[in-house]
């Protein structure tokens, strides 16, 4: 509503403005102009020749993008560019980023096998070449005809 009256110049709002319009409204009595006319309440709005009939939903939906800052954007490219500089270039290793830096398959366990499991049936279904992970199931200890047995079952 605050945006309707500034675009508009001069123009009054719809909604009543004082306590006693709101009460006269909820009870249904004539209100009163300022000039001392009474009007009835129970005639409709006129909805064309009012500010309600110019009104876009787009300017309900923007979000105020029209009261951003010129320079908001450079400002928070600035600040993004001065933490990636800290936190990539600057910043000292600390004992989590060293644990970062190892393998996934050395902090859990049994993962790799399971991985190469649904690798080796998904290759084997499609008729795609299995040498590599036969290799590296038969390196980790997987008995590759009780796995050839299982696939079968299912």
């Amino acid at each position: 509503m605050l945006r309707l009256l500034r675009k508009g110049s001069g123009i009054k709002p719809i909604h009543p403005t004082s306590v006693s319009a709101a009460r006269c409204f909820a009870q249904k009595l004539p209100i009163e102009d300022k000039a001392g006319e009474q009007q009835n309440t129970n005639d409709p709005i006129k909805f064309f020749g009012s500010q309600a009939a110019t009104w876009r939903a787009r300017d309900t939906r923007s979000g105020g993008s029209d009261e951003a800052l010129w320079y908001q954007p450079y400002v928070i490219s600035f600040s993004l560019g001065i933490f990636l500089l800290y936190f990539c270039v600057l910043r000292e290793e600390s004992d989590v980023d060293q644990r970062l830096e190892g393998d996934l398959y050395d902090h859990v366990s049994g993962l790799e096998e399971v991985q190469l499991t649904v690798n080796y049936k998904y290759n084997k279904e499609h008729g795609l070449d299995t040498k590599e992970q036969e290799k590296r199931l038969i390196e980790l200890g997987v008995d590759l005809s009780q796995l050839n047995a299982k696939m079968a079952a299912q």
